[in-house]
C-alpha cells in the first residue's frame, strides 16, 4: 500500500491562497495524497493570520508549516500556541510559541513532521537545524517521517537531504 505525501510550497499573498483554496482538493484527489503539509508563512504576504491558517486547512491541509515570517503577524501567536497542525521552525528558541515537529495519526500509521529553518543568509541566528535534526530524530518512533527546511541557500537545503537520506522518508526546501 502506497502512502502518498503532497507538499505545497510558500502560499504568497491572496492569490496564493485563492489558488490553494480553488486548488489544494483537486490536486489531492488528482494526485492521491493521503496526506497534505503547506507552506503557509506568507499567506499574508508576510506571516499568516488564524483565518488565513483556518483556509488552508479547509481547502485540505493537513499541517501547515512557517519559515522566517512566522511572527511577522502578532495575531498568530495564540493561534500558533493552541493549533498542534501549525508548525514553526523547531530550530528557533525553545522557549517560544508553538512546535517545530509534530506526530500526526494517519490510517496508514503515525506520520511526523519537522520544520526547519536553514541559517545562510538569515538575519538572525536559529539553532543548527543539522544538529537539532538529529535530536529529534531519536524522539521519533514513526514509518514517515517528512522534513522542510526553509532556506535561503540551496546548499543548505542540499545538505540537509544529503545528510537525511535514507534516513527519512522525503527531505524539501522552501523559501
Amino acid at each position: 500500500m502506497d502512502f502518498k505525501v503532497l507538499a505545497v510550497g510558500d502560499v504568497v499573498g491572496t492569490p496564493g491562497l485563492n489558488r490553494v483554496s480553488r486548488s489544494l482538493r483537486y490536486l489531492k484527489r488528482k494526485t492521491g495524497a493521503d496526506f497534505v503539509i503547506v507552506n503557509g508563512e506568507n499567506a499574508s504576504a508576510v506571516g499568516m493570520t488564524p483565518q488565513q491558517g483556518e483556509e488552508i486547512f479547509d481547502a485540505g491541509a493537513d499541517v501547515i508549516t512557517m519559515g522566517n515570517h512566522t511572527w511577522s503577524r502578532r495575531e498568530i501567536v495564540p493561534y500558533i500556541e493552541e493549533n498542534s497542525r501549525v508548525l514553526r521552525p523547531a530550530n528557533y528558541a525553545p522557549q517560544i510559541p508553538g512546535n517545530g515537529w509534530g506526530v500526526y495519526e494517519t490510517r496508514f500509521g503515525d506520520v511526523a513532521v519537522i520544520d526547519l529553518i536553514g541559517r545562510c543568509g538569515m538575519d538572525y541566528g536559529p539553532d543548527n537545524p543539522f544538529l537539532l535534526v538529529e535530536k529529534i530524530l531519536k524522539k521519533i518512533d514513526t514509518k514517515f517521517v517528512f522534513v522542510e527546511i526553509h532556506a535561503e541557500a540551496t546548499s543548505e537545503k542540499l545538505a540537509m537531504g544529503h545528510m537525511l537520506d535514507g534516513r527519512v522518508s522525503a527531505v524539501w526546501g522552501t523559501h
